[in-house]
């Protein structure tokens, strides 16, 4: 027979609200008493260690079948390999951070601070170099993407100065794909800058910048790019080209109603001194 639930209940609550050892209790069947089993909480397991297991795991086992140098050699060359990886990256923010302030000093027209930012940002990258000579893989990502910060500023200084494209020679610092991706951000801030000379009626300048971006667009028209950054950039150049279109198509409007205007006021003039 078994036990009746009452009990099972009673020792529950007694393991559930006190301290006190396991219940046991007997209970009468078949004409003699039978004891019952020990009743513990159900979530308490006990184990006996014995001695003899805690000493042999306390005790480092013999590797004679590996060489356990051989991987000691990988877990430092794996923390070295971080800790590198880690001042590229912190270190690439720096590029970043003082070429997209050379490019802001360019649009306000602070020249000597553009060049010091973009010294600075070449002088950074020039400290990395060693590590990332020695780790290729850590040129991709924080690397790759402040050199191409950087080729973006220095472009974008370069034709400030000389109304012409800076060409990749120049830019040693940066591989193929670092320049073309520069110099697609760099017609983005050409477009910041046609619309500022736009404003003070400088078309001249408006038709330089249209013209530059008129040539990137027939020369990037003949790449082949697969999907991926460079294709997203040159995808928003149509767009950059519109607009720069756009700007010239409007100051040519206000011009020749500007024109108008004063012909028709040279007209009135004329004809006020006929009637005088």
């Amino acid at each position: 027979r078994y036990p009746p639930p009452t009990m099972f209940r009673a020792a529950f609550s007694r393991c559930y609200t006190t301290n006190s050892p396991p219940l046991v209790r007997s209970w009468k069947g078949s004409g003699r008493t039978r004891n019952a089993a020990v009743i513990r909480h159900p979530h308490r397991h006990h184990r006996h260690v014995s001695p003899t297991a805690t000493t042999a795991s306390a005790t480092p086992a013999r590797m004679d079948f590996l060489d356990e140098n051989d991987f000691n050699s990988m877990i430092d060359a794996m923390k070295t390999y971080d800790e590198q990886r880690d001042t590229v990256i912190k270190r690439s923010r720096d590029v970043t951070k003082a070429s997209k302030v050379a490019i802001y000093c360019l649009h306000r027209g602070e020249l000597e601070k553009a060049d010091a930012q973009i010294t600075e940002a070449a002088a950074i990258a020039d400290e990395l170099w060693p590590i990332v000579e020695a780790n290729a893989t850590l040129r991709h990502g924080s690397y790759a993407a402040g050199l191409e910060e950087y080729a973006e500023a220095a472009v974008f200084a370069h034709f400030v100065k000389t109304g012409n494209l800076l060409p990749s020679a120049q830019l040693p610092r940066c591989d193929r794909d670092e320049y073309l991706g520069g110099v697609l951000d760099f017609t983005g801030e050409l477009n910041r800058y046609c619309i500022a000379k736009a404003t003070v009626r400088d078309v001249e300048a408006v038709t330089k910048c249209r013209d530059i971006v008129d040539a990137l667009m027939g020369i990037f028209l003949r790449f082949d790019f697969r999907n991926g950054a460079l294709r997203k950039k040159y995808d928003a150049l149509k767009y950059t080209l519109k607009k720069m279109e756009n700007t010239l198509y409007e100051l040519s409007l206000t011009s020749a109603a500007a024109k108008r205007s004063r012909e028709d006021a040279g007209m009135d003039a004329d004809d006020e001194g006929v009637g005088g």
